[in-house]
């Protein structure tokens, strides 16, 4: 792998204290739990087209190609494809369509990546690398994307993370400054689907668990820094040091700063996570867990 992630930014929902949000949305005592895990703002928005338009609209002012050279655009998303019947779906994907097309992306074609959860943005990055290692030439837009909808719970459960509403977008490139892909390896349990996770989440932490000591043993094989940092998705505080402990890296070496200003937003996390890095950080690993799967990658800084 050697394509380049560049050009990131994002667009959330209006913060909203998790403890204000409707109790349809999030019950008062799970809302208190979550504060107590370190989440206080959930971003709330009523339409995820206008952050569509501004995130990559700034990705792509940020970026040093014109929106005629990106020649695909990988869409991350659970949330959108969500849409019900198949007049809903067609509707979402037309508005999709008119918002990329008004950024001068209407020669681009444009795929979904979805049911992997919140891992699916790694599985984009990892097309989106494909693409450009067949041609270099190539500049590929990855949109993540997560918006509740009104009557949805707000609650990754059984109180794992609130769930907010953003997007985050970056271009991957052949060359150029950004965040180079070293490697990205992966696994799957689809197994816990016959779990009920809303009820008891054990099992499926024994799954996950197993999975994230693989991952080490195969990055240490790979190559790892000698002190890794992490980013990952923004879980309640708990939940995010169970599996930096997993991995073995130290709770202080992971990115938490956006955990109480954005709480979970789905696939934008580790996008959002990745581009608050301090500019004096040269490698990380990023780390997206799923409902069935989690995929590591190692990035170095260029540029």
């Amino acid at each position: 792998m050697s394509g380049v992630v560049g050009a990131l930014a994002h667009a959330v929902g209006s913060p909203t204290p998790v403890t204000e949000l409707p109790h349809s949305a999030i019950p008062p005592g799970v809302a208190d739990e979550l504060v107590g895990r370190g989440q206080k703002l959930c971003p709330v928005a009523e339409d995820e087209m206008p952050l569509v338009e501004s995130s990559v609209g700034s990705s792509l002012a940020r970026a040093d190609r014109a929106p005629r050279e990106v020649s695909h655009v990988l869409v991350a998303t659970e949330t959108m494809t969500a849409s019900g019947t198949r007049a809903e779906h067609e509707r979402v994907r037309g508005r999709l369509y008119r918002t990329l097309a008004g950024l001068g992306l209407s020669h681009a074609s444009v795929t979904a990546l979805t049911f992997g959860g919140c891992s699916a943005v790694m599985t984009a990055l990892e097309y989106a690398d494909l693409l450009v290692g067949q041609d270099p030439a190539r500049c590929v837009l990855v949109v993540a994307i997560g918006r509740m909808r009104r009557d949805d719970s707000r609650v990754l459960a059984p109180a794992v993370s609130a769930i907010g509403d953003g997007v985050a977008s970056c271009l991957v490139k052949a060359h150029g400054r950004g965040w180079r892909i070293r490697w990205m390896l992966r696994r799957a349990f689809l197994q816990t689907a016959e779990f009920e996770q809303a009820v008891d989440f054990g099992p499926t932490l024994v799954l996950l668990g197993r999975a994230l000591r693989d991952l080490r043993g195969e990055a240490e094989e790979l190559g790892l820094p000698v002190r890794p940092s992490l980013v990952c998705n923004n879980y309640g505080t708990p939940t995010v040091r169970l599996l930096s402990s997993t991995l073995r890296i130290p709770l202080d070496d992971v990115h938490l700063e956006n955990i109480p200003l954005l709480s979970h937003l789905g696939t934008p996390d580790v996008l959002i996570n990745l581009e608050s890095l301090p500019g004096t950080m040269s490698e990380t690993l990023a780390l997206a867990t799923g409902p069935a799967d989690c995929v590591l990658a190692a990035l170095e800084r260029t540029g």
